[in-house]
């Protein structure tokens, strides 16, 4: 199993050990080093189109992959203005670090989400560059994107960008699809609504040590409950897309669109529509275009 787990007593005795270590050697315990992040803020992005404008749209894709999406870009072919806006494509902790898969022994939780919050700093670096720059900043993210777009919110809050679009992401992943990504069982939503265990597990992920680190970093980044995370905060600069039908991670439940509502979030629910339909259905990108124009 590629996660532990403290036991409670276990937690306890490591503590009581950790501080005779502490106390008693000039060692102690090496706490995990997270991967570093370049100095140069310009190395954290990679520019997607050569337009300057007064706009600046930040992308967080999905996966998470080790590599860059090549066809980002052309996702937004729909989106009404689009060769007006200049996008930018962040890294991720994967697309940083590829050495990551190659890390023997076993990985902590807390080690992951560390990994996970790598990923936060560097988009808090792109959108503080260009807030600099007087640009207005819009962060898009789509599926993991959306989820690591929910935990940059709950750790830093909504104020460094002027607008954040979240689309086919959830804000509580049930936990049997987190527990199942721990430990390599990949989850989908036939009905959209219930999680079930993907019939055919020997041809899908993780077969290889780069699967198995990319399906660890979603779960890590799902963990959390962001209903619970993000409670207080204030939502209207959020404008959160789903398909109703999303086999993926699943359309929004009834509680998550309430709390998003009542945080302030525009929320859009693109009618059987897919993992992909807010960049494939022309109506929905209308829609989600007039909505960040508002």
């Amino acid at each position: 199993m590629p996660i532990r787990q403290h036991h409670p007593r276990l937690a306890l005795f490591s503590l009581l050990l950790a501080g005779v270590l502490i106390g008693g050697c000039s060692q102690g315990f090496v706490q995990y080093q997270a991967t570093p992040i370049p100095a140069d803020v310009t190395e954290l992005f990679r520019t997607l189109n050569s337009v300057e404008s007064d706009t600046v749209w930040i992308f967080e894709q999905g996966g998470p992959k080790h590599e860059f999406d090549p066809f980002a870009y052309d996702s937004f072919v729909h989106y009404p203005g689009r060769e007006e806006v200049q996008f930018v494509q962040v890294h991720q902790t994967l697309t940083l670090n590829h050495d990551l898969a190659e890390r023997e022994g076993e990985w902590l939780l807390a080690d992951l989400q560390a990994e996970v919050d790598v990923s936060v700093e560097i988009l808090d670096r792109t959108i503080k560059h260009f807030k600099a720059q007087d640009k207005r900043v819009v962060v898009v993210g789509h599926s993991y994107g959306a989820f690591l777009l929910a935990r940059y919110l709950a750790l830093r809050g909504p104020e460094a960008a002027d607008q954040y679009l979240l689309m086919a992401g959830r804000l509580d992943m049930p936990d049997q699809v987190v527990q199942g990504f721990l430990t390599g069982t990949v989850y989908w939503f036939p009905d959209a609504i219930n999680p079930q265990p993907f019939p055919d597990q020997q041809f899908l992920p993780p077969k290889t040590p780069r699967e198995r680190m990319e399906m660890r970093i979603a779960a890590a980044t799902g963990h959390d409950r962001y209903t619970t995370e993000l409670a207080g905060t204030d939502m209207r600069k959020v404008v959160y897309v789903y398909g109703t039908l999303d086999m993926i991670v699943g359309r929004l439940t009834d509680a998550e669109v309430l709390f998003l509502e009542s945080a302030g979030s525009t929320v859009i629910a693109v009618q059987d529509g897919g993992h992909r339909a807010m960049f494939e259905d022309p109506n929905a990108a209308r829609r989600i275009s007039d909505a960040l124009n508002q």
